[in-house]
């Protein structure tokens, strides 16, 4: 009898632990990958550049191309963690990204006024080269 209620119980604690999952909250699903964030995040970079057409509009987006490209590293952290796959997906979108990146960096490097965001355009297609 007391075997069997020890039994009862054990099967009762680990029904509870295994709803639980111990203790241990699941990361929440919200559906974006880091190809989406890499994504959105090139689509940033568009976006700043494109306001681009002086030396004040320069200025002014070169904090945000800063922080895009801390943004960048932290996806670069991550490649290890992703699965064969999502590199793979990182991997091609950064490919695709290129070209567009690389002709921004040269028509930037080579524009009076604007080219004090030459640097960082080079470090940002240095930081997606690392991503293919």
């Amino acid at each position: 009898m007391n075997t069997a209620r020890h039994g009862t119980i054990l099967i009762i604690l680990l029904l509870l632990l295994g709803s639980t999952g111990c203790g241990s909250k699941p990361e929440p699903d919200t559906g974006f990958t880091a190809t989406d964030d890499l994504q959105l995040l090139l689509d940033r970079v568009t976006r700043t550049l494109s306001g681009v057409r002086s030396t004040a509009t320069a200025e002014e987006a070169l904090p945000v191309l800063e922080m895009i490209s801390e943004e960048f590293d932290i996806l670069i952290d991550r490649l290890p963690n992703l699965s064969e796959a999502g590199r793979e997906r990182m991997a091609d979108t950064a490919a695709r990204a290129m070209p567009g990146l690389r002709d921004n960096a040269r028509r930037i490097n080579n524009s009076n006024g604007i080219d004090l965001l030459g640097p960082m355009m080079n470090q940002l297609v240095g930081q997606l080269s690392r991503m293919l």
